[in-house]
């Protein structure tokens, strides 16, 4: 292998012969003689080729690699090397979804682009510029081109995205999309349905409509579908020793309440094989009976026949080739000519015990916002002084933030930002200045991480003096 470090500026670093290989997670690069060089692929913006054979590396910190005479090891080390970016790319910018995501490569507005489907959002990594992460309730319509090949997946704010490339799994794509999409408004309805047993259908979904996951919806709107939807929602997901924060919050100025799924409640299926449609046909029966045949000199005959083997050799394509699909499903014993064989049709049994079999499924059980939460509840406070405090309900040990804001635009801004990060809040005020910060990298390549950052104000941990400490932040 031979390799070139190209500085940001056009300076050779360094070139030479050496080896290179995915180790630890990680692109090694080790020279004949000098320092290794080791390549996080979450540091790789951009994978292209450009020469023949030649494979191209674009760093974060502006440096380019280039790889050649590889030989056969190329295929493999360009394969490697681009699984791992997509998934190194989503931990180090927190674009990571819930749940385990199916990956799609194709394209995103005419560039190719990794495309995976989480259970909450749709994360796209292209080949080279920034990932990007939609989550499903910001999706407003798909729908397809002429051709049937091209994606549009309606966002608000922004032109429609393109995605295509997929080929044959165009169809498998946008179906999966669809399915998920409905699938989180469907988990969302029976979140909600759990804490409102009261309310009825037209108006649980009206209220499902505007508590889409991770969007907080005003109290106002929530109370004009019934008054006593906010107030019974709240005292719900509210955590006792968060009632007294909560009373406070509401008097402080506008407010909104949110829920936002942070577990997948996907459950795979169990038992003693795969799971199988029941009314698929099964092929052998593998608890020691005869499979399709029937027993006996009859069972040997037929067998025989449809195997074109010993004993007979003929099968279906000597003399009985024109009877062939008859006498196939008669020695089944599946309609035909019944009775071929001496032992008349043979029904098989099944040999999937669908009763010892659990499919794939959604748990809504799991679907709680109390004792070990699978959904964060939180209430987002818009103060006359221009701050937004953020909130959480249901869980122990998380402080309240606050956050510059200007209007009920920038506190949607800032609901959506917190979104995107899945809120998980420890990177909008851990230290992201040193070498040694592992929100680095976020801070500086993600703007919806930069837009927390540079608006956040504080925050205050739930100790003796919340309320005193609080009032000095929103002064």
């Amino acid at each position: 292998m031979h390799f070139r470090l190209i500085a940001d500026g056009g300076a050779l670093l360094d070139e030479g012969d050496g080896t290179a290989e995915m180790a630890g997670g990680a692109l090694i690069v080790t020279p004949q003689a000098g320092a290794v060089l080791r390549v996080a692929p979450g540091d790789i913006v951009q994978i292209d080729e450009p020469q023949p054979y030649v494979i191209g590396l674009h760093l974060s910190d502006g440096a380019r690699l280039e790889l050649s005479r590889l030989g056969n090891m190329r295929t493999q080390v360009l394969a490697e090397l681009a699984e791992a970016r997509v998934t190194d790319t989503e931990q180090v910018l927190l674009l990571d979804g819930v749940g385990t995501p199916e990956s799609f490569p194709g394209a995103a507005d005419g560039a190719p682009a990794d495309l995976r489907l989480y259970d909450d959002a749709l994360v796209i990594v292209p080949a080279g510029g920034l990932a990007e992460k939609i989550p499903y309730p910001f999706v407003r319509g798909l729908t397809t081109d002429a051709s049937g090949y091209t994606i549009l997946v309606e966002v608000p704010g922004r032109p429609p995205i393109a995605l295509g490339r997929l080929a044959r799994r165009t169809s498998e794509f946008l179906d999966l999309l669809r399915a998920r999409v409905g699938a989180a408004s469907g988990r969302t309805a029976h979140f909600l349905a759990a804490l409102l047993p009261g309310l009825g259908p037209v108006a649980l979904r009206s209220v499902a409509a505007q508590l889409r996951d991770g969007l907080a919806a005003a109290r106002p709107d929530l109370e004009a579908v019934e008054p006593t939807v906010f107030p019974a929602l709240l005292d719900a997901a509210c955590a006792p020793d968060r009632a007294a924060t909560a009373r406070q919050l509401l008097g402080r100025g506008q407010t909104w309440l949110g829920f936002k799924q942070t577990v997948s409640v996907q459950r795979e299926g169990s038992g003693a094989g795969p799971w199988r449609d029941s009314a698929r046909p099964p092929v052998f029966d593998h608890d020691g009976g005869g499979g399709y045949f029937a027993s006996g000199a009859s069972g040997m005959f037929a067998a025989g026949m449809m195997s074109a083997g010993p004993p007979y050799a003929m099968g279906f394509d000597g003399p009985f080739a024109s009877l062939g699909p008859a006498l196939a499903y008669g020695m089944l014993g599946m309609g035909g000519l019944q009775g071929v064989s001496a032992g008349g049709p043979h029904v098989p049994r099944s040999v999937f015990p669908h009763e010892n079999v659990t499919p794939a499924h959604t748990d809504y059980a799991a679907l709680t916002a109390a004792d070990d939460p699978a959904v964060l509840a939180f209430l987002l406070c818009l103060t006359p002084s221009g701050h937004l405090v953020y909130e959480v309900l249901n869980a122990p040990d998380h402080a309240t933030y606050v956050f510059g804001c200007r209007d009920a635009d920038q506190a949607a801004q800032l609901n959506r930002a917190l979104d995107l990060l899945g809120f998980r809040v420890e990177g909008i005020y851990a230290d992201a200045s040193s070498a040694g910060s592992q929100y680095r990298k976020a801070a500086e390549r993600l703007p919806a991480l930069r837009i927390l950052r540079e608006r956040f104000v504080g925050r205050v941990i739930h100790t003796d003096g919340w309320d005193a400490k609080l009032a000095d932040l929103l002064r």
